[in-house]
């Protein structure tokens, strides 16, 4: 792409006044998003702009009255803004529009557009119109307003559609609507634009049947239905003939302006309602030259209906454009060079509104509407868990050999070993036992097998735990536990990179202070340490150094025993739970968030064992006739063949028979699974299953793909598969494998499906079932961290500048947390339940606001809780993966309203005012965990 020069800079402002003020009046979900991040960021490397966030609180809380005062404003309509308001604020500031405020509310009728389009003389498929509500409302200042830009009368253009129809008749293969008649296949639209909720039924020549379009809901954007045959009978419809587009494809354009048009292309939801994403969780497109007729509708489109930043689809149709909707405000997603164009342009946009209209930033903005003294973020506090790391496993036995007991070195708590010096005394202990002929050779000789097998490996490390005599006092045995993987990867560090970038980013828009004094604590956890050095680098804008900045709690953030009776309890009663034949209410089912269309938990659970004994038979029937070395050629985070046989070997352990493995009718190995396998393997199983679906992908599909499956017959049982490999431009498929995987692993899929059903029942309640469970275990292992976290509050309150205070820990301590904030009782936006899991870098953020209208001391204070699930994907085998193996953080979404700062506190104060606190912290100090001393070895 060609260089993007600078754009010349307005002149400056009076000295009074600073900077440019450029306004951003939208919910916070696009306000915050990626790309606006961007575009914004380069507004502010020009030097002549300052950035206010209108933010919910004041768009959704405040009077018009009361909002910031701006010299440009970039507003724009999505779900739940309030235009009303923002055509308020237009007429009382008058500040310079990006996009046209009042005619947004134009593309809220199909008919409206489509009516606009017909004008403009642009194309569009052929359509019949039901109208059963009397026609579309139109804001008469939005009809000014398109006649300021068109010189047309809207009334007289939507005068065709301003009465119910009259005449309407609908028969098995075509409906006909005051006289004009349209066979299927044809599209059925709400005239609703914010309904998204579309039909396509299909002519009998088609099969019959049809397809509901919806919003994309994971990697799905519509579903075939065979009962789906008649119009509706009620509202008012546009219906569009099916139109048979180049590749199946329809295009999405994009304006910044007249002189810039971005197109890509996308696969069209009518086909078969499968969404190819990337890592980043977005639909996969590809860029598109565009003929100039298709420029000419695109420029067309955007001058019509105001939207300087516009966007559009439009179809392919034997070479000819039909533009099909208007989008209003759209981003591209993903483009440096689209952002650069952006900013530059919107740069440009306001010189030149600054060379017409000089007296527009000559006035001072008054003190309680200045930016400054708005509502503006003054501390950011938040909770993190680490990034993305290697599968965990372990091994434990009991010994009362005295070499291991010494280990203790007079310690009564639990031990950990961890550097590899460490390690070396435990291996010392195995070899003095077997010297002394202990009984428990055996199992001393397996320890040590495992442990000359993994110290090596990073991450590996030695728990001994003592069991004491209950008449003397004195330790009868230990238990050793030996630990090793969930060492941090190459994706965590992408990850950690971006997530850092990113929220800069971010920080920089909101109030680039807050970045002047950063606290980061991090537990003492390699894979924890890691994500937060990363992620501070990245974050602080890549200093040389970041002594100082970060340090270690292990007190705040370590793992902890306190928990630990509780904690196995509840286990004890999940596996009681899912006993086979247990049928658990359909109130517990509905309160936990289990899904309408699965069986119960114990019959998924069997499912799983059933599942599991197949793909055991196909592993090690492919590993007798394949050349494993070959399935995969490059191996990351320290993999091989060996070791992920050794972990599903333990998987299929866990859950398969204790039988030969060879057994052949299904029948009988139904017989012989396990009568109840234990939820608590369900974590990891799933653990095992998502880092082989990312790190490992050709080996998983290749050494579980079923020797018996016809490569010809799942060809062409895949839509998908057809889809990409009849692409006339040469593009590569958006997975590898094509659609042998989609049938020749159904089993891996319906097993994927299963366990994360299970995982999202499992692990939750494994930090309590009850709510007196959830909190006695959520203050057990967060209390010290939520202590830290309400005193970080107070503290910025009161400071005279901006502050930000992170925490970095692993998944159990935001488990703890999130119970905590749920049981407290503050007002929450989103179910405890309706959550995604807590991924890699899941996120709990606590955002404080501050307001100073007036001089002195009047400040007022507001306080928002935020979450993100991390790095999550809800199907990562239907992600394309990139050389990265890295999905991508999902952006953060609100659990609370704002609330007053005092508000959220007292709420959450309430745990400190608990009879038994004393106890709590007692034994949260009596049961930490001790360390061996540690050097830099």
């Amino acid at each position: 792409m060609p260089a993007v020069a600078s754009p010349p800079a307005p002149t400056s402002p009076s000295d009074r006044r600073g900077k440019y003020v450029v306004a951003v009046c939208c919910l916070d979900k696009k306000a915050r998003s990626k790309p606006m991040r961007h575009i914004l960021n380069r507004l502010l490397s020009y030097g002549e702009y300052s950035i206010v966030i209108f933010g919910d609180k004041t768009i959704l809380d405040e009077e018009v009255e009361n909002w910031p005062g701006c010299d440009f404003l970039i507003c724009f309509f999505s779900g739940g803004f309030p235009l009303d308001k923002a055509i308020q604020y237009v007429k009382l500031r008058k500040p310079f529009l990006v996009n046209n405020v009042v005619m947004q509310s134009l593309l809220w009728d199909r008919r409206i557009v489509l009516a606009v389009l017909d004008a403009m003389g642009i194309p569009t498929p052929p359509r019949l119109v039901i109208t059963r509500d009397g026609g579309p409302k139109i804001d008469p200042e939005a009809a000014e307003a398109f006649e300021q830009c068109t010189g047309m009368d809207l009334y007289r253009i939507i005068a065709k559609y301003a009465r119910n129809t009259k005449e309407i008749k609908v028969e098995e293969d075509k409906i006909e609507v005051e006289g004009k008649s349209m066979n299927k296949t044809f599209i059925e639209k709400p005239a609703d634009g914010e309904n998204h909720n579309i039909n396509i039924y299909y002519s009998k020549e088609k099969g019959g049947g049809g397809r509901r379009l919806f919003r994309k809901i994971g990697n799905k954007s519509s579903e075939f239905d065979p009962e789906l045959s008649s119009p509706k009978e009620e509202g008012s419809w546009i219906y569009e003939q099916l139109m048979e587009t180049e590749n199946s494809e329809d295009i999405k354009l994009y304006t910044v302006g007249p002189t810039f048009i971005h197109a890509e292309t996308r696969k069209s939801p009518t086909v078969d309602g499968l969404v190819k994403r990337n890592t980043d969780g977005k639909e996969i497109r590809y860029c598109t030259e565009l003929s100039s007729e298709e420029e000419e509708i695109a420029r067309k489109v955007s001058k019509a209906f105001g939207q300087t930043v516009c966007g559009l689809d439009i179809l392919r149709v034997s070479g000819k454009p039909y533009v099909i909707d208007v989008n209003g405000w759209s981003f591209v997603k993903g483009s440096d060079y689209y952002y650069d164009q952006c900013a530059r342009l919107l740069s440009e946009a306001f010189y030149r509104s600054v060379q017409r209209r000089p007296s527009m930033v000559d006035t001072v903005i008054p003190r309680e509407i200045a930016p400054e003294h708005s509502w503006r973020i003054k501390g950011f506090v938040a909770v993190f868990r680490h990034a993305d790391r290697t599968p965990k496993d372990k091994s434990k036995i009991s010994t009362q050999a005295q070499p291991f007991i010494d280990l203790l070195d007079g310690s009564t708590q639990e031990v950990v070993f961890r550097q590899k010096h460490q390690l070396s005394l435990v291996a010392q202990a195995v070899d003095k036992s077997l010297e002394m002929q202990h009984p428990d050779a055996d199992k001393l000789r397996s320890l040590k097998e495992i442990l000359e097998k993994k110290w090596d490996l990073p991450g590996t490390k030695v728990q001994v735990k003592p069991q004491f005599d209950k008449d003397t006092g004195d330790v009868k045995k230990v238990q050793v536990n030996v630990k090793w993987g969930g060492e941090f990867t190459h994706a965590g560090l992408h990850q950690a990179r971006d997530l850092g970038e990113n929220l800069r980013k971010d920080m920089n828009i909101l109030n680039p202070n807050i970045m002047d004094d950063v606290k980061i604590f991090s537990s003492s956890e390699r894979r924890v340490r890691a994500t937060a050095d990363v992620f501070a680098r990245r974050f602080l804008g890549q200093p040389e150094s970041i002594e100082g900045v970060i340090s270690e709690s292990k007190s705040l953030l370590d793992d902890s025993n306190a928990a630990k009776e509780p904690g196995d309890s509840v286990k004890r009663q999940l596996k009681t739970l899912i006993r086979p034949g247990h049928e658990i209410s359909q109130l517990q089912l509905a309160q936990v968030g289990w899904p309408k269309d699965m069986p119960q938990p114990h019959v998924v659970m069997q499912e799983i064992s059933l599942i599991m004994s197949r793909l055991r038979q196909i592993m090690r029937y492919n590993w007798t006739i394949k050349d494993v070395e070959q399935i995969q050629r490059r191996w990351c985070c320290f993999e091989s063949p060996a070791l992920f046989r050794e972990r599903w070997e333990k998987q299929f352990k866990n859950f398969c028979d204790h039988g030969s493995g060879d057994e052949s009718d299904e029948a009988d190995i139904r017989n012989r699974i396990h009568s109840a396998p234990d939820p608590a393997w369900i974590p990891e199983l799933y653990d095992a299953l998502k880092y082989d679906a990312l790190h490992n992908r050709p080996f998983l599909q290749g050494i579980f793909s079923d020797p018996d499956t016809s490569p010809q017959s799942t060809t062409e049982s895949s839509d998908a598969g057809s889809m990409d490999g009849n692409s006339s431009r040469g593009r590569p498929s958006t997975d590898s494998t094509g659609a042998a995987f989609y049938s020749g692993n159904s089993d891996l899929r319906k097993l994927y499906k299963y366990v994360r059903t299970m995982f999202d029942f499992v692990a939750p309640q494994e930090y309590g079932i009850s709510d007196e469970e959830k909190k006695s275990i959520g203050l057990l292992i967060g209390l010290p961290l939520l202590k830290s976290i309400l005193s970080d509050l107070r503290d910025i309150k009161y400071s005279e500048s901006p502050k930000t205070r992170l925490y970095f820990t692993k998944e159990s301590h935001v488990h703890a947390l999130l119970n905590l904030v749920y049981l407290s009782g503050v007002p929450t936006k989103i179910p405890r339940n309706a959550l995604h899991e807590l991924d890699f870098l899941t996120q709990i953020t606590f955002e404080l606001y501050e307001r100073n209208r007036h001089s002195g001391d009047g400040k007022e204070y507001s306080l928002r809780i935020g979450f993100s699930s991390g790095a999550h994907y809800k199907d990562v085998l239907d992600i394309h993966l990139d050389a990265e193996h890295c999905l991508k953080v999902a952006p953060r979404t609100n659990l609370i309203p704002h609330l007053s700062l005092e508000e959220v506190l007292a709420y959450h104060n309430s745990y400190l005012n608990l009879p038994n606190l004393e106890s709590i912290e007692q034994q949260i100090e009596e049961r930490k965990l001790y360390y061996v001393q540690e050097d830099n070895q």
